[in-house]
């Protein structure tokens, strides 16, 4: 309790052990998980020249932010796991400190300590930490635009603090395309928060025109990838009414904790609109602003995904530190006592602590899979990989000279009698009819092979031998070719 008395001493130190505790609970098992699901993708093509990177965004559902900061990466640190998750790590300790900033400037700084604090015990943000992927440096980017809004209101739209947010906005779009649901938030924020029309709507509005314009050469690719999905759709599926909390319960490791979370967040809002016309609190402009991060594109995006999906946790990212501190700053409002809610925030986050996971497992075992295909493959073995996606991290636990050598492959793969397709059409069954063993990995195959036509061709040709789950959704069929009389 002594340490929530927010001694004169602690707006120094504590920023101080925020950094070391996510530095060192984010690196002891940076590398320990297989480099798998999207990851593969992305390292092999941020490795690549940076002509071949552009040619490869068209038909990517990502802007290249994230990909050529990685591109130069690799070419310092190389492709390890550890190396390449490296910077996300960079991203996602950094985004703790904004979040404290964020509070402790704006609401106090036990609003700060909080909201960072549930961020930091969050499994949730722990998978970001250790995934090369670009979410820890959406949320790190959104975290800073935020912070920049907040001081753009608070000094009544100063040109240096606009100007900042207008280049974090830039980035913050070319990271990710839900980058526009931020802006868009901060723009809603002017038109319904009566503080911030009469102070800086002018400038946001000039800011995120800038935005666009500077948008403008990637306009096409985002115009395209949006088409593309509107008429063929994406795998993530219509949400249902529960997902709403289930979404929550992402955020705060265990239902247990959501609950708790919602209660606070419950009475908080009860306790603002008692105070709405309070200039302090959860009744002033930043408090408001916040209640806004967090709900208006978690409603938005929860109901659009009706029409188009979209409300999966990685894509809601930019939400959840919104969340955060929505929970910190409803704390706030309604402990005023700080005895009280020294007791209400150290059970809020010995939820999180204790059912905190810094090895948080990411359920795939490519390399599983790799050893095991080396351990089965004869001259004579054929290699199906269905879908031709995971070629990537198959290649990069299978052979990482092939993995590197980005533009021979498919070629290095053949040569070794291992085929990525995604359909029956695309494999050469005469060849394969005289093999003397067949090798089928695939993991949700049906996605782009809808009516099983390869395991089912592979059946009428070949003995099975046996199906072998490899944790959590990978599959490794084994045939072997009839004896012949």
């Amino acid at each position: 309790m002594k340490v929530l008395s927010f001694g004169k001493n602690w707006p120094t130190w504590f920023p101080i052990m925020l950094i070391l505790a996510n530095i060192i609970l984010k690196i002891i098992y940076l590398d320990s998980r297989d480099i798998a699901m999207d990851e593969p993708f992305t390292i092999f093509y941020s490795q690549a020249d940076l002509a071949d990177i552009f040619k490869m965004l068209p038909g990517e559902n990502n802007p290249p932010l994230f990909f050529l900061l990685l591109h130069f990466w690799i070419k310092l640190f190389g492709i390890s796991a550890f190396s390449v998750r490296f910077l996300p790590f960079i991203f996602s300790v950094i985004t703790a400190l904004v979040i404290f900033r964020t509070g402790q400037r704006f609401f106090s700084i036990r609003v700060g300590m909080v909201g960072s604090l549930l961020y930091t015990f969050s499994n949730y943000q722990m998978l970001f930490a250790h995934e090369a992927r670009v979410y820890s440096l959406f949320a790190l980017l959104t975290s800073c635009s935020m912070y920049l809004f907040l001081m753009s209101g608070s000094r009544r739209g100063s040109r240096t603090t606009v100007v900042l947010l207008t280049m974090i906005n830039i980035l913050l779009v070319y990271s990710h395309f839900f980058g526009f649901f931020v802006i868009a938030t901060e723009i809603f924020a002017v038109l319904v928060i009566r503080q911030y029309r009469f102070s800086i709507l002018k400038q946001v509005f000039i800011s995120s025109a800038i935005v666009l314009f500077f948008y403008i050469p990637y306009l096409p690719v985002f115009v395209t990838r949006y088409t593309a999905t509107a008429h063929a759709g994406t795998w993530v599926s219509p949400p249902v009414f529960s997902d709403l909390y289930t979404m929550l319960w992402r955020y705060s490791n265990v239902p247990l904790a959501t609950v708790f979370f919602i209660g606070i967040i419950a009475a908080g809002g009860i306790f603002w609109i008692k105070r709405y016309h309070n200039s302090t609190g959860t009744g002033s402009p930043e408090g408001k602003l916040v209640i806004l991060w967090f709900l208006a594109p978690y409603t938005f995006m929860f109901l659009l995904s009706f029409i188009c999906p979209m409300f999966l946790d990685r894509y809601t990212v930019f939400i959840s530190i919104g969340y955060y501190l929505t929970i910190a700053m409803s704390l706030d409002a309604i402990a005023s006592n700080r005895w009280l809610f020294g007791f209400i925030s150290i059970a809020a986050l010995l939820l999180m602590v204790f059912t905190f996971h810094p090895n948080i497992d990411n359920r795939r075992r490519l390399k599983e899979v790799a050893v095991k295909v080396g351990a089965y493959k004869t001259p004579g073995t054929v290699v199906i990989i269905c879908p031709s996606w995971l070629e990537y991290g198959f290649a990069y636990h299978y052979r990482l000279e092939y993995f590197k050598d980005y533009r021979n492959l498919r070629r290095r793969l053949g040569g070794e009698g291992i085929y990525p397709v995604d359909a029956l059409s695309q494999l050469d069954t005469v060849a394969i009819k005289e093999a003397t063993s067949v090798l089928y990995f695939e993991e949700w195959a049906t996605l782009v092979d809808k009516k099983n036509k390869i395991q089912n061709w592979l059946s009428t040709g070949f003995n099975h031998v046996s199906d072998e789950k490899v944790v959590e959704s990978f599959i490794l069929h084994r045939y072997t070719r009839p004896i012949r009389n």
